[in-house]
């Protein structure tokens, strides 16, 4: 009798749930499934992880209805090449290592003609259409980060991009120039420093309680988790700060206006630039997706939730008895189309 009231009172107790997940915070996205814009030049493949990807410099479309940009001077003829299928795997691997998804963002215009990494009048230079796709893409990346924050309180962003500078070797940008990167460790880690960074608000809150300089290039800072795998990497434990003359992008229009240096929503964000070795050559850009889904995973094991990589998309295990040591299980994030609900490991509801 007793463990009859235990179950009937779990079962009011996840209706409860699964009703306020689908009405107070009913979805726009499911994960799992892809979205275009009105233009149909901005992709948005929704996920359920704390994590967005954006390729914004990787397409390849040239639109005839759609002129060069022309407001900067001559556009670049040249795009981030392979940045597209770098995000896509990045989307896939995820999937087949948690089954889970991250939120990914993806330009197939011509960055001739559309340049998201700026903001509207250089991006668009007076062109309606490509006006509504820059507003779709930055609308998509803000619907990725009310989610994740809905359902893990902070994230991350990586925008991807790619270099043609002689070093081969991949750049992170954190909205920090050269400059300060050879500051010593003591300055770098002042407030006005700190506030300076993509990073801001990891710096004030992260598991290891890391300074700033630790984790732009101590041991789990993200360059040096790269290299750990093979992949020059700068700024990192071996590469902390260029030399003079060498050249380096700090990051971005999005890592500004997403990131947590401008930014005080839930989101932190790094710039990453590939070198063309490892971009241009198809089988070392699959060991590279492979590779960089791996470092992202551990990086957000290792800064914002402990245990990430054994629990990557859950949200709710709970024990509602001591003494019994009944437990409620509702799984998949509830983002994603149905919902499947265990008492003490048997089915209850499968939807």
């Amino acid at each position: 009798m007793m463990l009859r009231l235990i179950r009937n009172r779990c079962l009011l107790f996840l209706f409860s749930l699964i009703f306020l997940s689908s009405s107070s915070f009913a979805q726009t996205y499911i994960a799992g499934n892809i979205y275009f814009d009105s233009t149909g030049f901005v992709e948005y493949r929704a996920g359920n992880l704390p994590i967005i990807i954006s390729a914004s410099h990787g397409g390849t479309l040239e639109p005839t209805g759609i002129p060069d940009l022309s407001c900067n001077g001559t556009p670049s003829g040249f795009i981030d090449s392979y940045t597209k299928e770098i995000a896509e795997g990045i989307y896939n691997t995820f999937y087949v290592k948690t089954g889970c998804y991250p939120h990914v963002i993806i330009n197939h215009v011509h960055k001739k003609k559309f340049q998201p990494n700026a903001n509207m009048t250089n991006a668009a230079c007076g062109n309606i259409i490509i006006e509504k796709a820059w507003t779709a893409y930055h609308s998509f990346i803000d619907s990725a980060e009310a989610q994740i924050v809905q359902d893990y309180g902070r994230g991350f962003l990586l925008d991807l991009h790619g270099h043609g500078h002689s070093i081969q070797r991949i750049e992170l940008g954190y909205l920090l120039d050269t400059n300060k990167l050879r500051l010593s460790d003591s300055v770098l880690n002042i407030p006005t420093n700190i506030n300076k960074s993509s990073i801001r608000k990891l710096i004030g809150s992260n598991i290891l309680n890391l300074s700033h300089a630790d984790l732009l290039r101590g041991q789990y800072s993200f360059g040096t988790l790269l290299e750990n795998k093979g992949y020059s990497s700068i700024p990192s434990s071996s590469n902390p700060f260029t030399l003079i003359g060498e050249p380096y992008f700090t990051g971005g229009y999005i890592t500004r206006r997403h990131g947590s240096r401008d930014n005080n929503g839930g989101l932190d964000a790094i710039q990453i630039e590939f070198n063309q070795g490892i971009r241009f050559n198809s089988l070392k850009r699959d060991t590279l997706i492979d590779s960089l889904t791996s470092t992202l995973i551990e990086y957000i094991d290792y800064h914002y939730f402990n245990q990430f990589a054994n629990n990557s998309c859950s949200v709710l295990s709970v024990d509602i008895n001591e003494t019994t040591n009944a437990k409620i299980n509702v799984y998949p994030n509830p983002i994603k189309k149905g919902e499947h609900i265990k008492f003490n490991n048997q089915d209850l509801i499968k939807k």
